[in-house]
């Protein structure tokens, strides 16, 4: 072969790879923009959920203060309580579900490592919703004061628990935010 036709064949050569390359990177693009798209749909979850967490503690407290001749009247806020907390859940569970979707779709390392933290954090902070609702559960089921009160202490010393654990969680999620702001855009 000349070496006009050593130099055509490499070309061609290093025109295929470069496609190869190019179409290898689409392949393997990256995801990031539709992840952000789920954190934010998870953010929003979360901003609901707090407004039930919030009209959930109001009614409990105002519960909690019903005098005892009252009963029925403290029921009621129970059940509104109760109710307020479930929808809290849902929607940290919703969040965590959309952290979970982002985490599988290809973004960095670290960006996915940030949103596992952040799964297991609003899992934690359903499970402590949860809790939050034994407090009014126990009023609804309890046939007596000494009942309820140990119900509720119960429910209290859990959620204060779990508490600390979501918050440990949240801490670690905003240390990679902050360790790796490139990769992690504060939403």
């Amino acid at each position: 072969m000349n070496s006009k036709t050593n130099r055509s064949v490499a070309g061609a050569i290093f025109a295929g790879l470069l496609l190869l390359g190019v179409l290898l990177a689409c392949g393997a693009s990256d995801e990031t923009d539709k992840a952000n798209k789920l954190v934010n749909e998870g953010n929003a979850a979360i901003e609901e959920g707090k407004k039930y967490v919030a009209d959930g503690e109001e009614k409990k407290n105002k519960m909690v203060q019903t005098p005892i001749a009252q009963l029925a009247d403290a029921r009621t806020l129970a059940r509104e309580a109760v109710r307020s907390y479930d929808q809290a859940e849902q929607k940290a569970k919703e969040a965590a579900g959309k952290f979970d979707e982002a985490s599988k779709l290809k973004v960095s390392d670290k960006f996915k490592e940030y949103l596992s933290v952040k799964v297991k954090e609003y899992n934690k902070r359903a499970e402590l919703i949860e809790a939050l609702k034994g407090t009014p559960q126990a009023l609804i089921d309890s046939e007596n004061r000494a009942s309820f009160i140990s119900h509720a202490n119960e429910a209290n010393q859990k959620a204060e628990r779990l508490s600390k654990e979501a918050d440990d969680l949240e801490a670690q999620a905003d240390k990679l935010q902050k360790d790796n702001p490139d990769s992690i855009k504060k939403s």
